[in-house]
């Protein structure tokens, strides 16, 4: 029949689009340029591809399905996700990853597993391998693109993509993980493949040596040196697979991997290596261990390492000049899995690539010896060589590296593939009319239909609202911030859910109001114009207000709110005693944050400041709270200079003029170019005030956000 083969076709070729998209797919009109664009191409051709098997599978009238244990480990993986953001410090981040890690989240597994479904049960061995030749064929490209891209030679006309940090794959250490795998499996498909085809190949492993050699991290040159062991060992064992002189690459390859990560030599004329930020494994154990202590089955949920990361960081980060950042991902993927979805979640995904390791190990060992005719299941076997190989290369990546979506889809790919090269038997199921088997098949693809149509749609809208707040935040950075203002409105209008946008609301509301206050500085305002500073107040309280409800468990809410009712003192009755809760909650989830401490301080010293010379023992005791907290900041961080001057001045005001005096002289040498510090010195030691009016300093927050609007 023609629709048969219609779906067949619609089924198979968007497994193929979405093979070759996925490495190398992006868009510039969100924020996040790859992740988050790559997860809604691969929603879109999966659930086609999905939809239309459904079809087929309805019209024929039966459905076969493969017999494979790794089905189980699929299905065990897929709900230990589920009860992780079920029980998640935030759900609706974990169910759609955004504005939280885009490959952590439900719709991310829902997508994967439906795409290793769809691969291992509906393509034959020759599918298989187009498939594997469409993906190295658009990892080429994305490796050519990588090597322009680290040679500093930028071909793209877009601001974010005029650095050496910017590839089609996400950071830099995901590029050479991503060559390093497919690193073996180009070996094994420039030895099976013929005449022409060779040359592309021959082409991905020069370009795999340029990017290992321009990357040149320590992890790429391991995975690169087991991956070249592992060829060098398993062509031993079956030997008679393939001509002996291809040894000659793998040999090469671990020599010179073996010479980087010994000697470790520095050639000047190299491009300068692009620096990645992030924990060490130290850390990420440490927070890993602190969460599942607290949440030891399901993990705190998908995606929420940030969380994590906040409430168990040692005391000594906030020493380190990365005090202020908030690290997302912990230092591998195990160890974040580990936090994030638990011990179920963390033992899942171990089983998801040992379990088809496993089974492929045995088929390829134990398989007996080939007759002379037999090239088409050398072919395969030397296929499935390169896919166990890469397997192992990414299992090591995941305890040494972190992910992202084009490694989860190759991960995902390579188990896919190994399971239809590995298990051939079928369990055939016939739906014939008015048995009860059809009629829950027919329930089943019914609610998966408009399950996935419902993700669809909800996800386009997500989408558009990402492209607004791009929007609205470009319009911010050219200065247009009315326009930018009106984008914001519309993101938050069509994604109602996401904290994000009304957290950044916020502050675009207070923003704007600073503004109004200080271009209309009148002593008798007109009516309109109190009614607009009034809405601005309203508007910016009732948006840090929603986002703290949408997402009470992120201390970035509570720090945000607590921001915006400290801007408010001189305007809002009792904004200090709210600013204060805000921030205490913002503690709860981040008790190690200077800024917190600093920004308390602050509110205790301007209440005390505003207060009149008879309230004497009322200004004493703010100031002593003020005291308390700003000492709390410097201890975190010695090195905060707008900690240490709030300090100075309490000192001052207290009388502790020695104290004051030693919180100055610090700060002038952390800031020796300052003229006003000696001067603020010279009065101290004369026995004078600090300063004839202090000078509060302040601070926005923006901890948590890539993107604050300013």
């Amino acid at each position: 029949m023609k629709i048969i083969k219609i779906c067949d076709f619609i089924t198979k070729y968007s497994i193929y689009a979405l093979i070759f998209l996925v490495p190398i797919f992006f868009l510039p009109k969100t924020i996040d340029v790859l992740d988050f664009n790559k997860q809604a191409l691969l929603l879109v051709l999966v659930f086609i591809s999905l939809f239309s098997f459904m079809l087929k599978t309805l019209v024929v009238g039966r459905i076969e399905i493969k017999k494979n244990p790794l089905n189980i480990v699929a299905g065990v993986l897929f709900l230990s996700y589920i009860f992780s953001t079920i029980f998640s410090v935030y759900r609706h981040g974990s169910f759609w990853g955004v504005p939280q890690q885009t490959s952590e989240s439900v719709v991310a597994i829902i997508c994967f597993l439906l795409f290793y479904f769809l691969v291992s049960n509906v393509f034959s061995k020759k599918e298989i391998l187009t498939s594997i030749i469409i993906l190295s064929f658009s990892a080429t490209i994305a490796e050519f693109f990588g090597v322009l891209q680290l040679c500093g030679i930028f071909i793209l006309p877009f601001d974010f993509a005029k650095s050496s940090a910017f590839n089609l794959l996400g950071s830099v250490g995901s590029l050479g993980i991503f060559t390093a795998v497919l690193f073996p499996l180009a070996i094994m498909l420039l030895i099976i493949v013929k005449k022409w085809w060779r040359i592309i190949f021959a082409i991905e492993i020069i370009l795999s040596a340029a990017i290992f050699f321009l990357i040149g991290y320590p992890v790429i040159w391991w995975i690169v040196i087991i991956g070249s062991a592992l060829v060098l060992m398993m062509g031993t064992i079956k030997s008679s697979l393939f001509d002996g002189r291809w040894m000659v690459l793998p040999m090469f390859f671990l020599a010179v991997s073996l010479f980087f990560v010994l000697v470790n030599p520095q050639i000047n004329w190299l491009p300068e290596k692009p620096n990645e930020i992030f924990l060490s494994q130290g850390a990420g154990f440490n927070v890993a261990l602190q969460t599942i202590k607290e949440k030891p089955i399901f993990g705190s949920g998908l995606g929420t390492f940030s969380y994590d990361f906040s409430k168990f960081k040692n005391p000594d980060f906030s020493k380190s000049a990365l005090w202020n950042v908030t690290f997302n991902k912990s230092s591998s993927r195990i160890l974040n899995n580990l936090a994030t979805t638990g011990v179920v979640g963390f033992l899942a995904i171990l089983a998801l690539i040992i379990t088809p390791l496993f089974y492929g190990i045995k088929f390829f060992i134990f398989r007996k010896k080939y007759a002379v005719d037999d090239l088409a299941n050398k072919t395969y076997d030397i296929l499935l060589l390169g896919l166990l190989i890469g397997l192992v290369e990414l299992g090591v990546s995941q305890l040494l590296y972190n992910s992202s979506v084009v490694i989860d889809f190759v991960l995902f790919f390579m188990i896919a593939v190994v399971s239809g090269l590995v298990f051939s038997g079928k369990k055939e199921y016939e739906l014939k009319s008015s048995s009860l088997f059809t009629l829950a098949t027919t329930f089943v693809f019914t609610l998966v239909f408009i399950f996935g149509l419902g993700i669809l749609i909800l996800n386009g809208q997500r989408y558009l609202a990402e492209v607004n707040y791009y929007k609205a935040l470009s319009f911010y950075q050219a200065g247009q911030k009315i326009d930018g203002l009106r984008k914001l409105e519309v993101a938050a209008s069509i994604n109602p859910s996401s904290d994000l946008y009304f957290r950044q609301l916020s502050q675009a509301y207070l923003l704007s109001l600073q503004e109004e206050l200080q271009n209309n500085k009148s002593e008798n305002p007109t009516d309109e114009e109190k009614a607009k500073v009034q809405t601005l107040v309203a508007n910016s309280v009732n948006a840090g207000k929603i986002a703290t409800d949408i997402n009470p468990n992120d201390s970035n809410n509570w720090s945000s709110r607590g921001y915006v009712y400290q801007s408010l003192i001189n305007i809002l009755s009792d904004a200090s005693n709210w600013a204060v809760a805000s921030y205490d909650q913002a503690l709860k989830l981040d008790p190690n944050n200077p800024y917190l401490f600093f920004q308390e301080g602050n509110i205790y010293l301007t209440n005390a400041i505003g207060l009149a010379t008879d309230k004497a023992e009322q200004k004493n005791q703010l100031l002593a709270k003020a005291q308390e907290q700003l000492e709390k900041a410097v201890a975190l961080n010695p090195n905060y200079s707008n900690a240490l001057y709030s300090l100075g001045i309490v000192y001052d005001s207290l009388g502790q003029k020695t104290k004051s005096i030693d919180a100055f002289t610090r700060l002038q040498q952390l800031n020796p170019q300052n003229t006003d510090i000696p001067k603020i010195l010279a009065n101290l030691r004369a026995g004078r005030s600090a300063l004839q009016s202090a000078t509060i300093p302040t601070e926005a927050p923006s901890n948590g956000d890539n993107n604050p609007i300013k």
